[in-house]
């Protein structure tokens, strides 16, 4: 029996990710394998210092579908996940994290989408696991993307399935992980491509520490948001705050029909 779709790219990044690895990948592929007739797990590793590397080529030599990228220096997610994004082989690509956030499975309700659409953003049903120094972060986070933008998607900072073409027209200045998503989705509305938005579970990180919320890396998210910001402002060339965004529509749970935002 033939598979319900074609093709995808996965795309993980991985810093000390040796407790989280084998259950990710054992769980990516039996999802995959379900699904798609072709695919492939693209892992970038960030010059880990645990045994992250050593494991994932040893993965690699027993599963033909995971590719191993690494880094010679510590780059940070976002540009990690840059990185895994422009190596994709195949139609559709996807990011996600170590820790697996994002249960691939749930791509059976992505994947429908992406037939009418260029972008499909899944926003996070709920955050649990979230600390309320994470709650605030996201809140604030939002604020200024909506402020700054206008740009209203409820969640630019979990996964987004694009298409490759998209993904090669567009070339974002940004490497925060914090960042980097929503300036590939504001270049993407400045394009006039359609984005849909549909709401996913989200699953809380096991083992393993996240680094999303430290210090360094916000305020490296911060910066780049401002200087992108600016430099928009500063061009006669670049849509401003004011310009209405490109129709874009939200599809919600299934037997609810989609709506123009």
């Amino acid at each position: 029996m033939g598979k319900p779709y074609r093709e995808i790219t996965v795309v993980y990044p991985a810093y000390n990710e040796e407790a989280n690895l084998q259950a990710t990948l054992d769980r990516s592929l039996a999802a995959l394998e379900s699904l798609f007739e072709r695919f492939e797990l693209i892992v970038v590793d960030d010059a880990s210092t645990d045994g992250t590397l050593a494991l994932l080529e040893d993965y690699a030599r027993r599963h033909s579908q995971v590719r191993v990228l690494r880094n010679d220096a510590n780059l940070g997610a976002g540009a990690s996940m840059w990185r895994g994004m422009q190596a994709a082989r195949y139609e559709l690509v996807i990011n996600n994290a170590m820790d697996y956030p994002f249960d691939l499975r749930d791509l059976a309700r992505m994947c429908p989408l992406a037939e009418e659409a260029d972008i499909v953003v899944a926003t996070r049903s709920g955050r649990p696991g979230y600390t309320p120094y994470r709650r605030l972060l996201s809140t604030v986070n939002r604020w200024f993307l909506r402020f700054l933008f206008r740009l209203p998607l409820r969640d630019c900072n979990f996964v987004q399935l694009y298409r490759r073409r998209v993904l090669q027209s567009i070339n974002v200045q940004s490497r925060s992980a914090g960042f980097l998503p929503a300036e590939l989705l504001l270049r993407a509305r400045d394009k006039g491509l359609r984005t849909v938005e549909v709401e996913i579970e989200y699953h809380p990180r096991r083992a393993g520490k996240s680094v999303m919320g430290r210090p360094r890396v916000v305020a490296a998210s911060l910066l780049e948001m401002l200087r992108f910001w600016f430099k928009r402002l500063s061009s006669p060339a670049s849509p401003r705050r004011s310009d209405p965004p490109p129709e874009r529509q939200t599809a919600k749970r299934p037997g609810e029909t989609s709506q123009p935002i």
